[in-house]
């Protein structure tokens, strides 16, 4: 858990924090987990996540689908020899057969199908080439978005960042986007004017104006959006270029957690330039905290005036609502809908 507690001998308002496990499963939030173009109609694909697995599939429909990824007969992993037939997946065990609302709706053997046979089917979206998952039973906010993308004016390009192995979850690397300083002495990025205000219990809204220093030329201005506890939106300009950008990690299991960015820029000369240009920056940047971040003692921190911002992300990470595959699967299990018959 966390512990954060003011001091009241300085007006520093030193800040101590005490960082521990905070236990299985994950912070209910989006989290992305693949590629579109990794998931063509009628494949199934396996992911770690949390502490369970998830199976991805996409329908004939072709419509992206995410359930829990062992068959509710005898564990079999739906995403090792698992087919699609129509809009629902196969077992390659037994061949019981579930429907695209996570309910089984054929056993082949004549059996009866059990009550509570049935997976956690995740809420999902698409978005400029990434599959989300909300780690929930329901979304607590909506996928972040950008209203006024246009495909005719607007180029977006996502991708998987490339990198060791992290191993932390997703909200201990979410603080760096509050730590000033240490973008000021570790990656010589510095932020000034900086305003940062709740926008409901899942969401920050924050802006400032950075100087890129050798990074990248021109200064940038973004309102940034700090969603659930793992992922980030900007809105703005940099080098006198529009630039959207959305960056997030998922606690990806044996992988470690993985980052997935989307950047987004007006078309027109130089756009491809300027996208290779920002996906190496944000990269190089990440890969510069990865080592350090892997090798922190996270047991108790001694925070300063100047990490009020991070303070308060860590009262927050603290309440932030938690859950488990295995409860999520229990929650399937109980909830009992109309099932969809299966294309067998």
């Amino acid at each position: 858990m966390v512990t954060v507690a003011e001091s009241e001998d300085t007006k520093t308002a030193t800040r101590q924090a005490s960082i521990f496990d905070l236990g299985p499963g994950a912070h209910q939030c989006w989290y992305p987990v693949a590629l579109s173009s990794q998931l063509p109609a009628g494949k199934v694909l396996g992911r770690d996540f949390a502490d369970g697995r998830i199976a991805l599939y996409r329908g004939e429909d072709g419509v992206a689908r995410a359930v829990s990824a062992y068959c509710k007969h005898m564990g079999a992993d739906l995403s090792f020899g698992g087919e699609v037939l129509g809009n629902n997946i196969r077992c390659p065990y037994h061949h019981w057969a579930y429907g695209g609302d996570g309910h089984c709706s054929n056993i082949p053997s004549g059996d009866a199908i059990p009550k509570n046979a049935t997976l956690f089917k995740f809420p999902l979206r698409e978005q400029f080439g990434l599959i989300w998952i909300f780690f929930g039973e329901e979304p607590l906010y909506e996928l972040q978005a950008f209203p006024d993308f246009d495909e005719e004016k607007h180029i977006a390009r996502s991708y998987i960042s490339e990198h060791d192995t992290l191993h932390c979850e997703p909200w201990i690397f979410t603080t760096n986007i509050y730590d000033f300083v240490h973008l000021r002495f570790l990656h010589g990025v510095n932020v000034a004017n900086t305003d940062i205000k709740d926008v409901d219990p899942y969401r920050s809204l924050m802006s400032w104006e950075a100087d890129l220093g050798a990074k990248a030329s021109g200064g940038w201005r973004p309102e940034i959006y700090v969603c659930g506890t793992n992922s980030i939106r900007t809105i703005g300009d940099q080098g006198g270029r529009m630039k959207w950008y959305i960056a997030a990690s998922a606690p990806l299991g044996r992988e470690g957690t993985r980052f997935f960015f989307t950047i987004i820029t007006t078309k027109g000369d130089g756009a491809e330039e300027f996208l290779d240009a920002q996906a190496k920056m944000h990269s190089n940047i990440q890969n510069e905290d990865v080592p350090i971040v892997n090798n922190m003692r996270l047991d108790q921190f001694n925070l300063g005036k100047s990490d009020q911002p991070m303070a308060r992300f860590l009262r927050k990470v603290l309440k932030y609502p938690r859950t488990t595959l295995r409860e999520l699967e229990k929650s399937a299990g109980r909830s009992r809908r109309p099932i969809e018959t299966a294309n067998i």
